[in-house]
């Protein structure tokens, strides 16, 4: 019987909110590109609401933490990290803190990898060099 090839690990993406802007753009297109690759992605944000929720693919995680704002969410972000033990979270610089806080809250060991500016194909290779092989 042959080997069915392994899950590549879930990878959680937070931003600080889902606006029209060059950083949130970005994310949502490394989420896309790693749901392409085979990868359970959530996309995860204080609110789910904003511009670009409705460039969401279904199959992506969209979670909505409840907050107003990111500066607000790092316990909730850590009880989110929790329960869906993502093997990396990547989030734009603003909110590296947030998510360095939500980690320790965690207790877990997920690595965070900031992804800076607009550049996808960077964030892709940071963020596939952060995550843990299998076997």
């Amino acid at each position: 019987m042959p080997d069915t090839p392994a899950t590549p690990p879930r990878v959680a993406v937070f931003v600080p909110d889902l606006s029209d802007a060059p950083d949130r753009r970005a994310a949502v297109a490394i989420a896309h590109a790693l749901h392409r690759d085979g990868h359970p992605v959530d996309l995860v944000a204080p609110m789910g609401g904003g511009a670009l929720r409705a460039t969401l693919d279904p199959a992506i995680g969209q979670i909505d933490l409840a907050k107003r704002h990111a500066a607000t969410s790092p316990l909730a972000l850590a009880r989110c990290l929790a329960e869906r033990r993502p093997a990396v979270l990547a989030v734009p610089a603003s909110v590296a803190w947030i998510a360095r806080l939500a980690v320790r809250l965690a207790r877990s060991r997920t690595p965070v990898v900031t992804v800076g500016g607009t550049d996808v194909e960077a964030a892709l290779a940071a963020i596939r060099a952060a995550t843990p092989r299998s076997g």
